[in-house]
């Protein structure tokens, strides 16, 4: 009796373990189809530290994201030959190319019968972090559509208050004007600085307070894509 419970636990286990890996090659197959995004890079290869570090960087202090290896950028599923060999560049990259070092996650999937690792990289709580250059400069980089950008200073100061006040803002209950900002998010998705005076009719600085203030203590996120300013929820 024992034994044939011990076999059905085990096979239940079997069954489990193989749907969840047919569901994760279809996640990454469907991220494959969409092509690279805000949240998704393709890497043939790992054979530049600092290419690496940049990538990463740039998804730890943006929302977070996930890098394909064994991906071309025309989408092509080429595999990798050598998987310990690319986790190294990585471990190295994300230990002593970027500052402070960058959290992951790695698997391994069968994507076409070719092997993909798959680098989950979840946005910091210890950004901003910046990445080593061939010049040996240490830069603050985000993720802006499929590119990682150099940040510019006003998004670089926002990412260090966020730093600086990410333990001293308390969150607190959302007061009219948030919630009005919420609101108007919920439907347009994004909003500028002028948008939001506008909205609840205050000037530009007081504006600009409200979303720095929902900006460190995690409601908001800001972009700065095109030299244009807006902010999202988080």
């Amino acid at each position: 009796m024992e034994i044939a419970i011990c076999i059905l636990i085990e096979k239940i286990y079997f069954c489990e373990t193989f749907r969840s890996q047919i569901l994760m090659a279809s996640n990454i197959r469907e991220l494959i189809r969409n092509g690279e995004d805000s949240k998704v890079e393709f890497k043939k290869t790992l054979s530049h530290l600092e290419k690496i570090a940049k990538t990463l960087v740039s998804f730890a202090n943006s929302r977070g994201g996930t890098v394909l290896i064994g991906i071309q950028d025309d989408k092509q599923v080429i595999g990798v030959s050598d998987p310990e060999e690319e986790l190294y560049m990585l471990d190295k990259a994300a230990a002593f190319y970027a500052r402070p070092e960058v959290k992951y996650s790695t698997t391994e999937e069968e994507i076409f019968g070719k092997k993909v690792l798959v680098v989950d990289i979840p946005e910091s709580q210890k950004k901003p972090h910046r990445s080593l250059t061939t010049n040996g400069e240490w830069c603050l980089y985000v993720r802006s559509g499929s590119q990682c950008l150099i940040a510019t200073p006003l998004v670089a100061r926002s990412l260090e208050m966020e730093k600086e006040g990410r333990e001293k803002v308390s969150e607190g209950k959302s007061t009219n004007n948030e919630m009005a900002l919420f609101r108007f998010l919920d439907q347009k998705r994004k909003i500028t600085l002028k948008e939001y005076a506008k909205l609840i009719n205050v000037s530009k600085r007081r504006a600009y307070r409200i979303l720095m203030e929902l900006t460190l203590s995690g409601k908001l996120y800001m972009h700065d894509f095109e030299h244009t300013i807006f902010y999202t929820k988080s």
